[in-house]
């Protein structure tokens, strides 16, 4: 007597659909994956990982539920965090951040974010696949146990004051919020800004209380942590390409079912990211402008003229891999 399959299915007690059985018969709980930024809600690295997290429990059938935290420690400490081999010693498996894991354990190649390097993210992309960031790549899943599953287009870095930024003489004396990265400090402190080393989270609060008067960053930074409601003026300098950094815990990768399906989902979620920012850009710049900002356009090649001997003071020394012209040919 034969048997359709609808009746085996029946009889076994199977199931729903895309849910594995065990050998005693019930489903297997979800496994959860843990995403996590130190960036707030509404920047485009944490609606990036909403974005994830729709995706690959829609592929996965529920099989893999994705928790998303926001503001989860700063740059500069989120990397070690993420290390370890065992679960419950990480913050999370899944990190979308900013260059720190190049900055920690490639930071001969940390160029990828250094001011005025890269001309804009279709140059950074080609870089990023050159063997320079195969060999940057490297370095990151050999010093920090961390796998890159790609970028994210954050837009250019653009700075904030409480007057305008309009030549390099207007940066000389001005105390300017900079997250402690060595090669930023070096960069603008010869163009004669003060550097006050703050850390992502407390940049609001050293603004509104004159610790810092001047920031830099990306357009979803300033609108994510409200700076314009403690900084008047946003000049366009352009001087940086943001780019957010996705990277997976090895063992994680290792150890996840169906690793293939995460890879793919934070690779749709990632295009989505950028072509997300690149269209929202311009829409950022006057949603600052209508919440109260006066927008100025500076002398932007003067400002990168005069950062260029630190530039290529950088290049000869720390950044010694490679030249910018190499860079630029690319």
């Amino acid at each position: 007597m034969s048997v359709n399959r609808r009746t085996l299915i029946k009889a076994a007690g199977a199931a729903p659909l895309g849910l594995a059985l065990p050998a005693h018969g019930r489903p297997r709980p979800p496994v959860t994956v843990r995403v996590a930024t130190p960036f707030a809600a509404g920047h485009i690295l944490a609606d990036t990982a909403l974005r994830f997290k729709e995706l690959l429990e829609a592929e996965t059938r529920g099989r893999l539920v994705v928790e998303v935290a926001t503001s989860v420690l700063n740059e500069q400490t989120i990397n070690p965090a993420m290390a370890p081999c065992e679960p419950a010693e990480r913050v999370a498996d899944i990190v979308l951040t900013g260059g720190q894991p190049i900055q920690d354990y490639a930071p001969a190649y940390f160029f990828f974010n250094g001011p005025y390097v890269i001309r804009d993210y279709a140059h950074f992309q080609r870089v990023w696949r050159s063997h320079l960031g195969d060999e940057a790549r490297a370095l990151v899943r050999t010093g920090g146990n961390l796998v890159s599953l790609g970028t994210v287009y954050r837009g250019f870095r653009q700075f904030t004051a409480n007057r305008a930024i309009v030549t390099p003489a207007d940066l000389a004396g001005i105390r300017l919020r900079l997250p402690p990265v060595p090669d930023w400090v070096a960069v603008w402190s010869a163009l004669g800004a003060v550097p006050v080393q703050v850390p992502l989270t407390g940049i609001y609060e050293a603004l509104r209380t004159g610790v810092a008067e001047a920031s830099e960053g990306d357009l979803t930074q300033i609108s994510s942590l409200r700076l314009f409601e403690v900084q008047s003026h946003l000049a366009l300098t352009g001087h940086l390409v943001g780019f957010g950094l996705v990277a997976a815990n090895a063992c994680f990768l290792r150890d996840v079912p169906w690793p293939d399906k995460v890879r793919r989902a934070m690779r749709k979620a990632t295009e989505w990211g950028s072509a997300f920012m690149a269209d929202r850009e311009a829409a950022l710049l006057g949603e600052l402008e209508t919440a109260g900002m006066t927008v100025v356009t500076p002398d932007a090649a003067a400002i990168e003229a005069a950062a260029r001997p630190a530039i290529e003071q950088l290049f000869a020394t720390t950044w010694n891999v490679t030249t910018w012209d190499e860079v630029l040919a690319i």
